[in-house]
């Protein structure tokens, strides 16, 4: 037990320190892929705001929840993920 009492120690220090030197990971999507929120609403990178709104409700349409009612309730659970995944996105990219 007192041999493990500094190895311990020392994973903690590293583990803290790699926390406060390392940005935190962004979350993933809900596909796995990493988060990026203009390959989630489909749209290029510096997208005018008008763009990103049409992508934004033309995704909404084809992920809602209520689209896929009679699939089962694993179609739904992942449609329901997916549209969080779209309106965080949609709220990244039009923040001023």
């Amino acid at each position: 037990m007192t041999r493990l009492l500094p190895l311990l120690l020392l994973v903690l220090a590293f583990l803290w320190i790699r926390r406060l030197l390392l940005p935190p990971s962004r979350a993933r999507a809900v596909d796995g892929g990493p988060w990026d929120p203009h390959a989630i609403l489909g749209v290029p990178h510096g997208a005018s705001e008008e763009t990103v709104t049409r992508a934004y409700r033309d995704r909404l349409k084809e992920y809602h929840p209520d689209r896929v009612a009679g699939l089962g309730a694993e179609l739904q659970d992942l449609a329901h993920r997916k549209t969080l995944d779209i309106q965080r996105a949609y709220a990244e990219l039009t923040r001023r």
